[in-house]
């Protein structure tokens, strides 16, 4: 393979004596995994009047006056958020209008609760405090109420005589392995097995996606950038590693007479990526599409007919990527990704992209010196050819950037100035003013209109995040490509004059950037419950002592 070989040891993990920590590998499995719509979709029956089970002790004649709390209840499923329906839930209960509700209500009402609309990784971003180890898993606490409001509608929902279905089941399941609960994930399925229910395709995916490798509920350590050999050798050691257990899974699968979809096999993939089975994910991918990786692939014609559940899609080509770029295969991740897209045609979407730019960028550092230094800049290249009108995400400009301000070539570093006026832009028209849009409709929102007004406000939330984040990003800009034209300066000994007009034109331009962004120490944490850590700089930038008292920059 063009850059293949033994992954590279970073000696930044170590196997620990327990099995759960020494299984802290993050494959970005809840952001990939996700259940198809009729899964996610809380109208699930428009029925009213659907009846339960013959066990029911709910009522269930339709001619029954339902009491108007019940049917503006039942009403407010499809737009209400979780928080407010279990309140509403509980009021319910609180004057005895539970029997009212169908076995098809509260399905809605278990699908309401996702975990990914619950837990945005921008909220809990910002419960840790920078500089601060945290005292422990901030999601702990969320799941915990998360799981108990669960549990309270479960435990009515049985006592009303209602049964789970095989959605239900899915769909429980797949909340437990967004909050990392496997047991509870395992205790769901052997109730359903119990109870006779026929598990679908998807509840095998549910227990194929915990496997395939979720963060232990007690870690939030960073995670080296590739698998190291101490890793794998500490992995392929053990009889029960995540190949193991996913291809029992999927052998008990097909002996219940069950089909693979597409997010099967990404799944089989990425559990194969987990302990480095580089030649287990080329082997996925030649026998289920036909493709040799470091083969001639010229005149390979597709071996599965358009329309089959295991049919490639843009997710597969993501899924391709990171099994290879994770065990330090870049060359094999293009040349998937480029075969299984021409031959099947499922579009190179951003988020590969933003993929492969990211490792690309990494494995071109002079600290690992695995791919040629202009690799992004030809990969960025092949972007804009390839998918018409793809806009780099934030991530992606990042790296972009980066790349081209850490040459010393006065052409890269004018690119690198092009790239950060065309993101500047970007952000000014888009994720700005998408915001202030945003904010002007939830201002305007009438009060009594609490849903929209939670929605409003939901978003507007989370895009002022991505604002903060652009503004340190942009700021960062700055400061790499004053960094990146002062190193030019010292290497073709040009006149410090020429550099500090280039530096005042730029501070001009971006200033607005740069002041809000400017550096600020923080003191050292005084010794407490928390574990101390050095003391960090939240705009994290180290500038040259040489260039202390410049016109524009702070006395360090």
């Amino acid at each position: 393979m063009a850059y293949g070989g033994a992954a590279p040891s970073f000696d930044s993990y170590r196997p620990s004596q327990t099995p759960a920590m020494a299984a802290s590998i993050d494959l970005d499995i809840r952001e990939h995994f996700e259940l198809p719509d009729q899964y996610l979709d809380s109208a699930i029956s428009n029925d009213m009047s659907l009846s339960p089970s013959k066990y029911s002790l709910s009522i269930a004649n339709p001619a029954v006056e339902i009491p108007a709390a019940v049917q503006s209840f039942v009403t407010s499923l499809r737009s209400t958020s979780f928080k407010h329906i279990i309140k509403s839930f509980r009021d319910l209960h609180r004057h005895g209008f539970i029997k009212y509700l169908t076995s098809s209500d509260f399905s809605r009402i278990l699908v309401s609760a996702n975990p990914r609309l619950l837990f945005p990784t921008s909220t809990m971003a910002r419960q840790i405090t920078p500089g601060t180890l945290p005292e422990g898993n901030p999601y702990l606490k969320l799941h915990k109420r998360f799981w108990s409001d669960i549990n309270f509608v479960l435990e009515h929902m049985l006592l009303s005589g209602h049964h789970l279905t095989a959605m239900d089941y899915t769909n429980l399941m797949s909340k437990a392995m967004w909050t990392q609960r496997r047991k509870l994930q395992t205790s769901f399925w052997n109730r359903m097995i119990e109870s006779g229910v026929q598990p679908t395709t998807w509840a095998y995916n549910t227990r194929l996606a915990m496997v395939a490798g979720t963060r232990p509920a007690n870690s939030l350590r960073k995670f080296p950038l590739v698998h190291d050999e101490q890793y794998l050798a500490h992995w392929r050691s053990q009889e029960q590693n995540a190949v193991t257990e996913a291809m029992a899974i999927y052998a008990d699968m097909l002996k219940h007479g069950l089909y693979p979809n597409s997010m099967t096999v990404e799944l089989l993939i990425l559990a194969h990526a987990r302990i480095g089975d580089i030649p287990g994910i080329t082997k996925i991918v030649q026998n289920v599409y036909g493709i040799t990786v470091d083969g001639d692939n010229t005149n390979a014609q597709p071996i599965i007919s358009e329309g089959s559940p295991v049919y490639p899609t843009p997710r597969t080509l993501k899924a391709i990527a990171v099994a290879y770029c994770r065990n330090a295969q870049f060359g094999a991740a293009l040349q998937a990704v480029e075969h299984v897209s021409r031959i099947y045609g499922p579009q190179i979407n951003e988020a590969t992209w933003n993929i492969l730019l990211t490792y690309s960028y990494a494995f071109a550092r002079p600290k690992y010196g695995i791919l040629p230094g202009d690799t992004t800049s030809r990969l960025v290249e092949a972007m804009k050819e390839r998918t018409a009108g793809a806009e780099p995400n934030l991530q992606a400009r990042d790296i972009i950037i980066r790349s081209l301000t850490r040459s010393t070539d006065l052409e890269e570093l004018e690119l690198a100035e092009t790239e950060i006026r065309n993101s500047v832009s970007y952000f000014r028209t888009k994720i700005q003013h998408g915001y202030n849009l945003t904010r002007e409709r939830w201002v305007s929102a009438p009060a009594e209109n609490k849903a929209e007004v939670a929605r409003l406000e939901k978003k507007m939330n989370d895009e002022l995040y991505q604002v903060c984040m652009w503004k340190d990003a942009m700021g960062y800009w700055l400061y790499a490509l004053l960094r990146g034209r002062w190193e030019l300066m010292r290497v073709e000994n040009s006149p410090l004059v020429e550099f500090e007009t280039a530096q005042m034109n730029l501070l001009e331009e971006f200033g607005a950037y740069w002041h809000d962004y400017r550096p600020t120490f923080e003191p050292p944490k005084e010794a407490g419950e928390k574990v101390i850590v050095g003391e960090r700089v939240p705009f994290r930038y180290k500038y040259p002592a040489s260039m202390v008292g410049l016109k524009g920059f702070p006395a360090m």
